[in-house]
This record gives structure tokens, sequence and C-alpha cells, in this order.
């Protein structure tokens, strides 16, 4: 029987999904507009800094995994990395305006990009890694917590798009006279605030990483463990590719992983070729954000009732339908709309499930290194040839939106038909909690990742 989610523990965890994916709220439904739109870069070039970023995922599973794993507490390295990463970001809008005015530091992008994934991208994964360590059920309770971060993501991406149509969106309270007057003082209240500019999406993502790094004082101390130390992290943890369930399985989300980038980079701007002005992008792409509430919610029920395969399953699934609705669209929002919607079910029951499937198959002193090196193989591989692949899909598409998003849409379809017939188990994901700072019961270890998973 699981324990119950104490509320001191419930918070910090919280807090912590908030501060990490509000980052990427403010960022990754801008970032592709305001390139090609404020400093005019092309699809490729947007992709070209998009895909860079895989250079944070090349050295995670190899010294992030090692250094969390092995030799310095969860928590520190968090704090360390946010902080670099908010040091970086309060110097992209100069160098990005640089390259507006003379059209030569293109590099200086490139290495900004790099230096900022390093710092960052490896945090996704260890954040994953330090809430599974203190959740005694991770099936029923990392959706209670993984769910804030769908609350950052969502309240930042919609303070951006607020905060750039500052004056549409005072426009449109001034219709309602008891709410004019408030308005009205917020905003004489706030004249010494500069205007709204393209390249603040920067500026609020590094607040909000100097604010992370700040919080980690806070996080549950969560040191290397120490029952097992044979070998070097990630060579141990390679060890299970052994299975042939986790061969196929990874391999389906490498491919996987092809498609999924163009959605970050190609829809945000598909959005902008309707009615949609550019600064409410972010605040329309919450849709998709809103349905990973009952997503999340849901996916401890789908996972206990109808197992891992099929949870897995309807996860992609809902990505084929997604491309596929974009494709049929022909301007029609109802279907834009639903395939935003699908978000919850395309992130939950696919990405998560994945984070829990390769948690439940490892040692409890690899988790880190095992959730970095699947973050190596999807973001760090997968991701930027899928950028770079859709970047150039895109350009010489030139707007072919149908053809683009129907490519995707079969795609995903085969994959999903290779999955459910090859893919043998296991039916569920149990993981067994490993010791934690917040307790001194010793659990049992789980059986060896080494054997295959198979029923």
């Amino acid at each position: 029987m699981a324990g119950r989610l104490g509320f001191h523990l419930r918070w910090r965890l919280s807090v912590l999904w908030a501060l990490e994916w509000g980052i990427s709220g403010t960022l990754l439904t801008y970032l592709p507009i305001y390139w090609k739109q404020t400093i005019q870069l092309s699809t490729s070039q947007t992709a070209s800094l998009f895909a860079v970023a895989a250079v944070g995922l090349w050295v995670a599973p190899f010294l992030v995994g090692q250094v969390a794993d092995r030799w310095l507490a969860s928590e520190k390295y968090l704090a360390v990395s946010h902080f670099i990463g908010g040091l970086t970001l309060v110097g992209f809008p100069h160098a990005a305006e640089t390259y507006k005015q003379t059209g030569d530091n293109f590099v200086t992008l490139l290495v900004m990009s790099g230096i900022y994934s390093v710092a960052y991208i490896p945090t996704w994964a260890l954040a994953s890694s330090l809430t599974f360590r203190h959740l005694t059920d991770p099936d029923a309770q990392f959706g209670k917590v993984r769910v804030w971060g769908t609350v950052g993501w969502m309240s930042t991406g919609l303070f951006l798009s607020l905060w750039l149509m500052q004056d549409e969106f005072g426009s449109w309270l001034s219709r309602f006279p008891r709410i004019d007057a408030p308005r009205s003082a917020i905003a004489a209240a706030c004249e010494w605030l500069p205007s709204p500019q393209p390249s603040d999406c920067f500026s609020i993502a590094a607040l909000l990483s100097f604010a992370l790094s700040s919080f980690c004082i806070f996080l549950p101390h969560t040191p290397p463990e120490r029952t097992q130390r044979d070998g070097i992290a990630p060579l141990e943890m390679l060890k299970m590719f052994r299975s042939r369930d986790f061969r196929l399985f990874m391999g389906i989300s490498f491919l996987m992983a092809l498609l999924i980038p163009m959605y970050n980079l190609v829809v945000p701007v598909f959005l902008t070729t309707g009615d949609i002005e550019d600064g409410w992008v972010p605040a329309v792409m919450l849709i998709g954000q809103i349905s990973e509430f009952p997503a999340l919610l849901l996916l401890g029920l789908f996972l206990k009732r109808l197992g891992m395969k099929i949870t897995f399953s309807v996860g992609i699934g809902a990505w084929f339908l997604r491309y596929g609705l974009f494709s049929i669209s022909g301007g029609a929002y109802s279907l834009i709309l639903v395939g935003l919607a699908l978000h919850g079910i395309c992130h939950v029951f696919m990405i998560i499930v994945a984070q829990l499937y390769i948690d439940s198959q490892c040692r409890h002193d690899l988790r880190a290194s095992a959730q970095n090196f699947l973050a190596f193989v999807t973001l760090g591989i997968g991701m930027p040839l899928g950028l770079l692949l859709a970047g150039k899909l895109d350009d010489g598409f030139d707007g072919n939106y149908p053809l683009l998003f129907a490519i995707a849409a079969a795609s995903c379809l085969i994959l999903l038909v290779v999955f459910w017939k090859r893919f043998e188990g296991p039916k569920t994901i149990a993981v067994a909690p490993p010791p934690n700072s917040d307790t001194e019961t010793q659990n049992p270890e789980p059986e060896s990742p080494e054997k295959d998973a198979s029923p």
C-alpha cells in the first residue's frame, strides 16, 4: 500500500515542476515566431538553433548522470545549471539584435544555444529522477506533482501573450466599465515598466531560471545513492539493451522523436497564417496544455487498468490524429483547435509513460543515468534530426502545410502498428520505491533490467 504524499514534500516538488516547465512555456511557443518574424531567420536556420540544443543531451547521460548518480546531490546540480542558464538567456537578445543588424554572427547564436542547452536541458531528466526518488508510488503520485509543470507552462505562456499584447488586451477590458477603473489604476502604477518587446520572452525566462536556482535550497536533499557502486553509471545502464522489448521501445521512441519536433517548429508559424496575431500564439497554444490536466489525472488509472502497452499506443495514436487533423483542416479552426487539444494525450500518454517505463526497468542507483539516456536518444539525437528535417521540408514545401502534416501523420501510423505488433510487455509499470531522505525504510531491489521484461 503506497504511502500518502505529504504536503511538505508535495509543494516543494510542485514548485520545482512549475518553474522548470515555466521556462519552457515562455520560450518554446514563441521562439519560432521570434526568430522568423522579428530576426528574419529562415525555418532551416531556426531549426538549426533548436537542433544545437542536442549538445545538452549529448553530455547529459555521461556527465550529468555520473555526477548526479555518484558524486553531487541533484538539487545542487539543478541550482548551478539554472543559474548558468539564466545568465545565458540575458545575453540572447543582444546577440539576436546584432545578427539582425549585421547578419554575420549566426555562429554566436549557435554557440549560445549550445551553452544554454548544456545548462538547462539535462535538468528535465534530472527533475524527473529527483521526483521519482522521493515518491513511494510513482504510478499514482507522479501525475499529481507533474501537473504543476503544466500550470507553470500555461501561466508563463499566458503572461507572455498578455504582456506582448497589453494594448489590445487593455482596449478589450475598457469595454467593461467595472473592470476598466482597476485596469487604469494598474496601468498607471506600471508606467515605469519598459514597453513590451518580442525579445522579452528571454527576459521572463531568465527571471524564472534565477528563481528556480534560488528555490533549489528548499528541495528535498537527494544525495547520490551508495547502494550500488560497481562500474561507471552510464555504462552499467547500457546493459538494459539486452532486453528485446527495451531495444524496441527505445527504437520507437527515437523514431517518434523525429516527428514530434514538427509541432514545436512549424505549428506556431502555421497558426499565424490565419487571423491569429503573433503575440497571441502562446495563449492559443495553451489549449494543448489545458488538456494535460485530465490526461495527468487519468494516467495512473490507464496504467493500472489498461497497462503500459495500451497507454503508450494511445499516445502514439494521438500524434497520428493530431497531424492528420492539421493536414485536412483547410484553415478550419475547429479542426486545428482539436489538434491542439490532443496535446495532453500526446505528451502524457507517450512521453511521460516512456519516463515511467525506463524508471521501472533500471536499478535505483542508475535512474538519473537512465533518464538522461532516454533524453539523449530522443532529444539529443532524434529531436535535432527531426528539427533539421522539418525545417528542410517546410522551406521546400513553401507553406504546403497539408502535405507536410500528412507525411508526419502517415509516419506515426506506421510506428503505431509496429509497436502494437512487436512489443510484448510489461503490461504494467511497477517501480519499487527506493530509500529517500524523508524515510528510513529500506525497500527490496527491483528485478534486474538485464532480464527480458516480457510477461
